[in-house]
């Protein structure tokens, strides 16, 4: 079992992995998560069940999008963090299942205003922070559908002379490798990512976790949770728009409802929802490994390698190794979106990771942007 005990690997090739080799004393220090926390389900139950949120301020901000669409556009501060990184923006991007509420969101931005990031923002996806959809996209997709840059487009009007810094977890991740595929990604003010738990290949994930411990542990709930969200209405309009387009995709709520595996959510709902045929078309539209080689920024993953919604195998590594832009900082534990560190009280490595790899981020970006 104590094998797990082990530093991080780095993967890749670029001048980053390198620079985060050199100055990254995390990399060289082994992550010993608790002994009752080296099995990937014991992390996701004790960091969900046990994390408190951190002392930070939720100043509430709403987006309005260019299709008609609102989200929540939170701001989070504190009393004490400090103004080191007072050139960057950070622009946060969610899991699935979390938000600007979410402890594990929360503790994220609360790391990063200590490491002295003063300026971070959540953007919250389609339906989430109780705000209403008020558009027929009632889901972030890909491609032109991605809010990513409309978040971003919001914090160049606000924060002209500042750099954006983009971190995300999860479906959120993936998110912002798409944004970053793009070549509208390649400006000036996009410093780079730094990304954690993020699914690689849709596919094989999906077939992977619809059978035993997984499935009970995340896989039912993550369902049960997507099938309520895309649901429940809170006004007459939000109804009325979405019954318009569930009818004009020919989406039928009540089978969709049955759904019993992400396959079938995918099959009946995702795909034809982006006006895809079937789930296999919906995974090489959504999955990073298809688009990777496009992004041209400095980029690091931080993943688990038993990670069961974002299997190790998934990750092409001779892709880290072709894009010189893309580095992988792998662990032998952590499960999915935890990496449980401490238990009293409960902490994850996720912490101390994400603000040393955004700190050493930006300052390989200043120097390379210093020899230009």
């Amino acid at each position: 079992m104590i094998r797990k005990w082990k530093k991080p690997t780095l993967y890749g090739s670029g001048a980053f992995k390198h620079f985060l080799e050199t100055r990254s004393k995390l990399i060289h220090e082994k992550y010993c998560p608790p002994l009752t926390c080296l099995n990937p389900g014991m992390q996701f139950f004790v960091r969900t069940k046990y994390e408190k949120a951190p002392p930070v301020q939720i100043v509430k901000e709403k987006l309005s999008l260019s299709d008609g669409g609102v989200v929540a556009f939170d701001r989070i501060t504190t009393d004490k963090g400090c103004d080191t990184f007072e050139d960057y923006v950070v622009l946060i991007s969610p899991g699935l299942r979390e938000s600007t509420h979410s402890v594990k969101a929360l503790s994220m931005a609360h790391s990063l205003l200590l490491k002295g990031f003063p300026n971070i923002f959540v953007l919250n996806q389609r339906g989430s922070c109780s705000i209403p959809m008020m558009s027929k996209k009632m889901s972030c997709a890909f491609g032109e559908w991605n809010d990513t840059r409309e978040g971003i487009a919001n914090i160049e009007s606000r924060f002209p002379e500042k750099k954006i810094l983009l971190v995300g977890a999860c479906l959120g991740a993936m998110f912002i490798i798409d944004y970053l595929s793009t070549e509208e990604a390649n400006r000036p003010s996009i410093a780079g990512a730094v990304l954690h738990s993020c699914n690689w290949e849709l596919k094989t994930t999906a077939l992977k976790v619809e059978s035993g411990i997984n499935y009970e542990l995340f896989i039912k709930g993550l369902l049960k949770d997507t099938i309520n969200r895309i649901s429940k209405y809170s006004t007459e309009d939000e109804r009325k728009i979405k019954d318009e387009w569930f009818n004009e995709k020919g989406i039928d709520m009540d089978y969709v409802g049955q759904s019993k595996s992400m396959w079938d959510l995918e099959n009946r709902f995702l795909a034809p929802l982006i006006d895809l045929p079937n789930p296999e078309e919906y995974y090489k539209r959504v999955s990073p490994i298809y688009k990777c080689h496009k992004v041209n920024k400095p980029l690091v993953v931080i993943n688990s390698r038993d990670d069961f919604m974002a299997p190790f195998e998934n990750f092409n590594l001779p892709e880290f190794n072709k894009n010189p832009n893309l580095t992988l900082w792998s662990t032998a534990a952590g499960g999915h979106v935890c990496f449980v560190d401490k238990l009293f009280p409960v902490t994850s490595y996720l912490d101390k990771a994400v603000p040393e790899c955004a700190h050493l981020l930006c300052d390989f970006v200043e120097k390379e942007d210093s020899g230009r």
